[in-house]
């Protein structure tokens, strides 16, 4: 500890005659963390973002082609819908729909078809900028759209959030349509909590170096707000962060939980 502290106050002098200041403290906030600082609001996070985009660059989401079934990979989070669909759902729910919110180029409906060889049919709510080719053989049974306005939920038998409400402002209107209209299943896939009772807004700090706002939910009020609208909570898993850090909030006070919430009859 004697030879550190010589070296550094060696160093802090040197680096002071040539005209440079050497502060340790900098030093220890330049660590890389996935997740930054505590905001009151979705909106204060995103000012503080000084991103113009709530997500990745407006660029990167016009690149996209849908996955290639031959090399998926059907593992982890992805399980859990497929699974869902081979053990609840019978012969004559082949025929329903379901809403998948912020697929990507790599749906849900992709990974029941690798799994099950089945053929749901899906609407995919994504952002206005995200553009994707789909191929003819999908066409029948997997249409993106990207306005609320544009989902049709009347007919819908179940709605997944793929690693997706966490980073929608307004993700408590779209939970309002779903109640309104009694979808019997709502899936809330790899996604941040916290045991508080209130939900935290933080910036994800992990892609393409740009920031932007991410909630971590806090478990009580989601779940309450599902019960006062007749939903019971089914299925859950709760899992370590692994490698996300955050500068503030210790690797203990956020987790990573997949939901399963289910309308009582």
């Amino acid at each position: 500890m004697f030879l550190i502290k010589a070296i550094y106050k060696f160093l802090k002098n040197f680096l002071k005659n040539l005209g440079y200041e050497l502060n340790i403290q900098n030093i220890k906030k330049n660590k890389h963390y996935k997740f930054l600082n505590i905001y009151k609001s979705y909106q204060e996070a995103y000012v503080s973002s000084k991103n113009k985009d709530h997500y990745v660059t407006n660029e990167y989401q016009k690149k996209n082609q849908l996955a290639d079934l031959k090399d998926l990979e059907v593992y982890y989070r992805w399980n859990i819908v497929p699974l869902f669909c081979a053990l609840v759902l019978k012969k004559e729910n082949e025929n329903d729909f379901f809403l998948e919110v912020g697929g990507g180029e790599n749906p849900i409906f992709l990974y029941i078809l690798k799994s099950l060889n089945k053929k749901f049919k899906f609407q995919v709510l994504e952002e206005q900028n995200f553009k994707i080719n789909i191929p003819q053989e999908y066409k029948n049974y997997l249409n993106y759209v990207y306005k609320l306005e544009d989902v049709k939920f009347s007919n819908l038998k179940a709605v997944s959030f793929t690693s997706s409400i966490q980073y929608m402002d307004n993700y408590k209107i779209i939970l309002e349509k779903i109640f309104n209209n009694n979808i019997e299943y709502v899936f809330i896939i790899e996604t941040f909590f916290t045991n508080k009772s209130d939900d935290i807004v933080v910036l994800q700090n992990n892609m393409m170096n740009v920031k932007f706002p991410n909630i971590f939910f806090s478990f009580e009020k989601l779940n309450e707000l599902f019960k006062k609208n007749n939903y019971e909570l089914i299925f859950q898993t709760k899992r370590k962060v692994g490698r996300y850090s955050h500068n503030i909030l210790s690797k203990d006070e956020f987790f990573v939980k997949d939901l399963i919430f289910k309308l009582k009859k």
